[in-house]
């Protein structure tokens, strides 16, 4: 847009209700995903406790990877609007 100053915009949020149980397609799809690693792994002959462990500290590392990014774009917004903002 013209004469814009907004470099950050953010995306529409779609409020989930309570009554809402559906899982998202990016849920669903780490569940599969997950479950096809440990089938997998179990077949080549993967101990179950290191199948486990090994599962568990992607999952961590996914989590904390997400964490760093919502955190990351919170605090561009939040910067992006002190400077925009007139004091």
């Amino acid at each position: 847009m013209p004469g814009s100053n907004h470099l950050i915009t953010s995306a529409p949020t779609y409020p989930r209700t309570g009554s809402d149980t559906r899982l998202s397609p990016a849920t669903l799809g780490l569940i599969a995903v997950f479950a096809v690693l440990g089938t997998v792994l179990t077949l080549a002959g993967l101990a179950l406790g290191a199948i486990v462990q090994l599962l568990a500290s992607c999952a961590a590392i996914g989590a904390a990877t997400v964490a760093v990014v919502a955190g990351g774009r919170r605090l561009a917004a939040l910067l992006s609007s002190a400077m925009t903002t007139p004091q």
